[in-house]
């Protein structure tokens, strides 16, 4: 369980990197603020199951 929230953490990271893209124009506005609020919310629920998986664990 640890690994999965390691990966969803990893993706939540790559679409706020994505928002990068924001400033040369490649994207817009409105996917920016939805890539940067979507990967917030991917990493802090990946956090959430790396918490549950450790409690769990003890």
């Amino acid at each position: 369980m640890k690994k999965l929230s390691w990966i969803i953490s990893g993706i939540g990271a790559l679409l706020i990197v994505g928002g990068l893209l924001y400033p040369l124009d490649m994207i817009t506005k409105n996917t920016f603020i939805y890539m940067l609020l979507g990967g917030s919310v991917t990493m802090f629920i990946a956090s959430m199951i790396r918490a549950y998986a450790i409690m769990k664990d003890k």
